[in-house]
């Protein structure tokens, strides 16, 4: 690297893509607008014109089902056929090469190749090809014997064969392995290391793809095999075979005059879903050519080592015949696949990874040397020429996508597909410019992050590749995949970035990403801490990030065709902001041994950038001010090697105290009708006393409605589910969706308050004179012209209740401005989810909050924290601010921070509550109460002071009392603590 080029390395890593993807943002994703979508690997997102033309097509068309004769029915079918005709063409093949089975996605693909390979060749019964009956053998008896009565290869013996893969391969790739074994075939795993050491291309002295084409059928005639291969592969995939690749030699036969043949599968993903390396498809040749015939003679992962013997006692050593199944789905979303040059036998394929539209669709390709090799038993409605109701005798649909496409085709879906592919071209020129772009962003958010050092030089991000990956356009996709170091060298948890992410409008994804194999390479998960985390209780999908300091997952990120490196920089800059410390550094020095930066020179990035930066670095430094989550944040890249970068944040933050929404003071005092009790607590019949504890309850708050602002008591009753009233009611879409602050923060507008007098809930909405009367307890349905019950969930739980009515439906709708919202009021309460030690069921009732009956809060925990937030300058809060973000029911004051931790059981005015654990706390914490607004405190102050996991506050139940006591709280009684 010469002297004075550091400069601009980094910041020339910003190539513009080919097409005006700024442009197409503004025009076609408008909902965009203040987010930051980096879950493309997931699902890319739908243009807003593509589903426009999907829906104008939809009501301009009559279809029909295309199993009918009808003229509807006939037009379907011609559309299912041409979007079939349009995809081969898209992976520039045709249908005399590779036929195309419908499939909901790319998981029930595979599926299909696991459940309908052809394992035991010679072994299972097959029909005769109905096609290939004489007009007399058509007779019914005659197809009755040939169902029943299977026909054998007689110059075969049957033989299980192989199922090898890639360890880095996605779920639904590991999940071939069941079947394959149920088979009785060996099954092998190979590291990506040990594919590209018996894959190498010296290893095995064969000529690239591009030279010589994978044989086809047609190269199977000139092989020994059975002259009736050669003839059945003729035809289209009707009289469908399993020809052998011309490179398997022909083996002599046993003694016995039989060949033992066997089918071998290899399965690996053209792009890894997790680190979004690429592997290299020339393996497919190879491995059809017999380039892992040496590992059927190593011991198998599924047998024991002594008690399986090696290829020759099977046969001869050169029977094996090897087909490829292809994942790709991860790689076509951004990438092209050619199959006239590259031909795997199956092939994989989501389109909602591709497009955004239609999900629940995708594709089987099966090239025409495995049109033979599908073996199926259950045929579904339009898969049959013939059935017998009364005997077992079934004679197929002779093309091989009408046998497997079983039943009724989604041909309301399937056009979509055609709109779909119209929109990549028309916005983007095409998939290779896709592929271009998205890799540019994957290499500049991966070479940033892996140059960021703390202040003290440590590196703050850990990032991950599969070996041989250069990052060249053929070695990395649109991944990037990293975990997040502290400035000891310690991991960040993923939660808590995913966590920190949603403040600043970042969406990505966390955890394994249903790639176990690489998940456990990259993050060197043995078999023994795999058993250990799953003994913590981390499971697939969950939130517990780190077990004994080790991460269990990992933070991907991912770019689309609609990506801007404005998306990239919006990263960049949270993770300087939250998780770097001060004054970070760039180490450009990794760049000189491991990356090829010939680049610079073919895309005009050196020569330009360096007058393009001069004078950037004052802009640059301006902008590190500023905290708005939407603007573009630039890197300011100053000198080789290592850089200084001051990051001054500014304490403009969006909360005004004006804006603080103090939370409605209505200590009861007045019986009133419509409840089902007849007086309420008085501070004078309860004495408070704190001469005995040096802890004390300083507040209560009731929060009637679900994630909307709470009630400040002096005294209340507790019910047999926690306070009474407390999470009573909660807001739910009329699809059955609850929603919650963490989707809505305007919902923190939503103000109650009690008038006992009246037996009512009021509701008020911030800045609206118009507000909403509930009964507390209504003693006839509230809703006459629609069903009085309604249902959400609550932390996974489906709850039902009664719907409060039209009225409440259509403020909420109004205040809230989303349609057809609903106010559900809880019938009957829930069971409790936590124990004693927050891990079992204590049998205690819950109301509508998550987890507990209570949640407390300690004043000395709030003023740390508080500490640590004014330290950062971030934001300016007061103690009771603070306080309100955290919900709690009870809050207590005396002692030290922290030690709610420890606590066992609280006895407050003779009722003592069990402490379940501590509480989990998630961006809700950054909801300004009375504002809605979101900021980043006080998250960022709690992940630092308390880890990934955020705890904060205690869960609590009340232990049983008899039915007739009635038991009180008020603010002001002392707290009797024990410790565990």
């Amino acid at each position: 690297m010469e002297q004075g080029s550091g400069s601009h390395i980094l910041s020339s890593l910003k190539v513009p893509p080919s097409y005006n993807v700024e442009e197409i943002v503004v025009n076609e994703f408008s909902r965009m607008k203040g987010q930051c979508y980096l879950d493309h690997a997931s699902t890319t997102l739908y243009s807003e014109r593509q589903v426009q033309e999907v829906m104008k097509e939809l009501s301009r068309s009559l279809l029909g089902n295309p199993h009918s004769r009808h003229t509807p029915s006939d037009t379907s079918t011609q559309n299912v056929e041409a979007v079939r005709h349009r995809i081969l063409k898209y992976f520039n093949t045709t249908e005399e090469e590779y036929d195309l089975i419908f499939t909901s996605g790319a998981t029930a693909a595979l599926k299909l190749v696991a459940e309908h390979f052809d394992w035991n060749p010679g072994q299972q019964a097959a029909l005769e090809d109905p096609t290939a009956l004489t007009s007399s053998e058509r007779d019914t008896t005659e197809l009755r014997n040939k169902s029943q009565h299977c026909k054998r290869n007689k110059e075969e013996e049957s033989s299980a064969g192989a199922f090898v893969y890639v360890q880095e391969n996605h779920t639904s790739v590991l999940g071939i392995r069941g079947p394959a074994h149920k088979a009785g075939c060996d099954v092998y795993c190979l590291t990506t290391t040990e594919a590209r050491d018996l894959l190498k291309e010296d290893v095995m002295n064969v000529t690239d793809a591009k030279e010589v084409s994978v044989s086809s059928c047609k190269d199977a005639g000139n092989s020994s095999e059975d002259s009736n291969v050669t003839e059945c592969c003729k035809n289209h995939p009707k009289n469908s075979c399993s020809p052998r690749s011309s490179t398997t030699k022909t083996c002599s036969p046993s003694p016995q005059g039989q060949i033992k043949r066997r089918n071998c599968l290899f399965a690996y993903s053209a792009q890894c879903n997790f680190s979004g390396s690429k592997a290299p498809l020339q393996w497919i040749r190879r491995v059809q050519d017999g380039a892992l015939h040496g590992l059927l003679s190593t011991p198998p992962m599924n047998r024991q080592a002594a008690g399986r013997s090696s290829t020759e006692s099977r046969g001869c050593p050169q029977g094996p015949t090897w087909y490829v199944v292809l994942d790709a789905a991860s790689l076509v979303a951004t990438c092209p696949l050619d199959l006239t040059r590259w031909k795997p036998d199956f092939v994989s394929v989501s389109f909602y990874k591709i497009f955004g539209y239609p999900t629940g669709l995708g594709c089987l390709l099966v090239g025409r040397r495995a049109w033979g090799l599908l073996q199926k038993t259950y045929h579904g409605g339009g898969t049959v020429l013939m059935v017998d109701s009364r005997n077992i005798v079934t004679v197929p649909r002779p093309t091989l996508h009408e046998r497997f496409e079983d039943g009724s085709l989604p041909f309301l879906s399937i056009p979509a597909l055609r709109h779909g592919l119209d929109t990549i071209e028309r916005l983007t020129g095409g998939i290779q410019n896709i592929e271009a772009h998205v890799y540019r962003l994957a290499r500049y958010t991966h070479h940033t992050l892996r140059s960021m050092r703390h202040a003290g030089g440590t590196p703050v991000a850990h990032l991950f590749l599969a070996p041989g990956d250069t990052w060249q356009p053929d070695t990395h996709g649109s991944i990037v995949n990293f975990n997040l170091k502290n400035p000891d060298g310690s991991y960040v948890g993923y939660a808590q970035v995913e966590r920190v992410a949603s403040l600043y409008n970042i969406h990505l994804r966390t955890g394994c990403v249903c790639n176990p194999g690489a998940c456990q390479v990259h993050l060197g998960i043995t078999p023994e801490k795999l058993i250990g985390q799953f003994k913590a209780g981390h499971v697939c999908g969950d939130a517990l990030d780190l077990v004994d300091g080790e991460p269990t997952g990992s933070v991907r990120v991912s770019f689309g065709y609609c990506s801007t490196y404005k998306d990239a920089d919006q990263l960049l800059r949270m993770v300087q902001e939250c998780f770097v410390e001060q004054p970070m550094t760039f180490d450009l020095t990794w760049m000189e041994g491991e990356v090829d930066l010939s680049w610079m020179r073919q895309e005009g990035g050196a020569g330009e950038i360096d007058k393009k930066e001069e004078g950037d670095s004052n802009d640059s430094g301006r902008r590190k001010g500023e905290t708005d989550a939407n603007e573009e944040r630039k890197v300011e890249l100053l000198d080789k090697g290592k850089v200084n970068i001051t990051n001054n944040k500014s304490n403009n933050n969006g909360n005004n105290n004006n804006n603080s929404n103090s939370i409605k003071n209505n200590p009861p005092t007045q019986s009133h009708r419509n409840t089902t009790s007849s007086s309420v607590p008085s501070t004078r019949n309860i004495t408070s006393s704190t001469q005995d504890s040096p802890h004390r309850l300083t507040d209560i708050v009731v929060y009637p409605v679900k994630s909307c602002g709470g009630v400040r008591v002096e005294a209340w009753w507790l019910g047999n589910a926690g306070l009474w009233l407390d999470h009573r009611w909660m807001v739910v879409t009329g699809g059955g969706a609850t929603l919650t602050q963490k989707r809505l923060p305007s919902m923190a507008l939503i103000s109650p308050r009690f008038n006992l007098e009246c037996g009512e809930l009021v509701l008020s909405f911030e800045g609206e004179a118009e507000e909403l009367s509930i009964p507390l307890n209504p003693t006839e349905p509230l809703d006459t012209t629609r069903a009085s019950l309604c249902g959400g969930r609550v932390c996974g739980v489906q709850v039902q209740g009664l719907d409060c009515g039209e009225e409440a439906g259509d403020w909420l709708s109004r205040m809230l401005g989303m349609p057809d919202l609903r106010l559900m009021m809880q019938t009957n309460h829930r069971p409790g989810k936590l124990g004693k030690r927050g891990s079992g069921a204590s049998g205690e009732n819950l109301s509508l909050a998550n987890e507990s009956q209570y949640l407390v809060i300690h004043r000395p925990s709030v003023r740390s924290l508080l500490k640590e937030i004014n330290s950062r300058g971030l934001e300016a809060l007061t103690e009771n601010e603070l306080l309100e973000r955290f919900r709690g029911n009870l809050v207590t004051d005396g002692g030290e921070a922290y030690e709610e931790d420890s606590w066992d059981t609280l006895t407050i005015n003779g009722t003592t509550l069990q402490v379940q654990g501590c509480c989990r706390r998630c961006q809700m914490v950054c909801v300004v109460p009375g504002s809605g607004q979101r900021t980043r405190e006080p998250m960022l102050s709690l992940s630092a002071a308390r880890g990934s996991s955020m705890l904060f506050g205690v869960h609590a139940s009340a232990l049983p009392a008899s039915a007739k006591e009635k038991r009180e709280l008020c603010v002001g009684a002392s707290v009797k603590v024990t410790v565990k």
